[in-house]
């Protein structure tokens, strides 16, 4: 048998079940590091281009005022700087929850020191971070082709069918594309000697034939998480981290063929053929 989601799943509640620190608090520790601070340093360093945006719109200034007085060079470059800055810096710390989610669902105890294990590989895990990111970007250029001609064939038979088809098929792309590095992370975590490039081409070989499952995955947590809307986030602090070693338990299973448990590998369902043995070959 494959992948079994629900076993996964039943895995990752009781992997965050009992533990200390409570998951929840180190997924606070981890909003509060990322979304409060960018939220903080956003509200100190303001967007030069919203704020013409606004300006533009209200008619408090005309377009040759805005450009004198917002787009000057210093206001647009500490926006840009604080904007890069600040994205390395989530890249890290997303490495590190990563870091964090894997050894929960492993059983292994981590806690908020896990959540800085990114910074103990700085370059590694920006590096991986932006190549997935790169190569997301590049590959998803490719969705634009068929949108184009779509977009231009809704014109030419005026009709508005064609475009939202365009639209439904870059969407589609987009996600696909995402969806074949989603294990990169996890492959630098696991082979701290792998190169961050092949890091990403493990994941994809990976993830062939099993996006689908991936996907549907995170479709069964989308009502936990329109849930969470109504409890202004505090039911996120639960969703999180039960997704995230719902996801850890997945990588474990496309690359060891086993779900993980404090004891070591274990597989109910059979194996799987993406193994870690058959990758190295990759």
């Amino acid at each position: 048998m494959g992948y079994n989601r629900v076993e996964s799943k039943r895995l990752a509640r009781q992997a965050i079940r009992g533990v200390s620190p409570h998951p929840m608090l180190v997924t606070l520790v981890y909003v509060l590091l990322t979304g409060v601070l960018s939220y903080v340093i956003a509200y100190f360093v303001s967007n030069p281009f919203n704020m013409a945006y606004l300006y533009l719109l209200d008619g408090v200034y005309a377009p040759e005022q805005i450009y004198r007085t917002i787009f000057t060079p210093g206001r647009v470059g500490l926006f840009l700087l604080m904007e890069i800055l600040l994205t390395l810096y989530q890249w890290v710390m997303a490495f590190g929850y990563t870091s964090y989610a894997l050894r929960l669902a492993r059983g292994e105890g981590p806690g908020f020191r896990n959540l800085l294990d990114g910074f103990a590989v700085l370059g590694r895990s920006i590096l991986v971070s932006l190549l997935v990111w790169l190569f997301t970007v590049l590959w998803s250029l490719l969705g634009m082709i068929p949108y184009v001609l779509l977009v231009m064939l809704g014109v030419l038979l005026n009709s508005f069918f064609p475009v939202v088809l365009g639209i439904i098929v870059l969407v589609v792309w987009v996600v696909v594309v995402s969806y074949r590095y989603r294990l990169s992370l996890y492959f630098a975590l696991d082979n701290p000697q792998m190169g961050a490039l092949e890091t990403l081409r493990q994941s994809k070989l990976a993830m062939q034939g099993c996006k689908r499952i991936l996907f549907v995955q995170d479709l069964s947590f989308l009502g936990w998480e329109i849930l969470s809307i109504f409890t202004l986030g505090i039911l996120g602090l639960w969703v999180i981290p039960y997704a995230s070693a719902a996801d850890a338990n997945f990588y474990d299973w496309m690359v060891h063929g086993s779900f993980t448990t404090p004891g070591g590998y274990e597989s109910q369902y059979g194996q799987d053929p993406f193994r870690k043995d058959d990758l190295s070959d990759y």
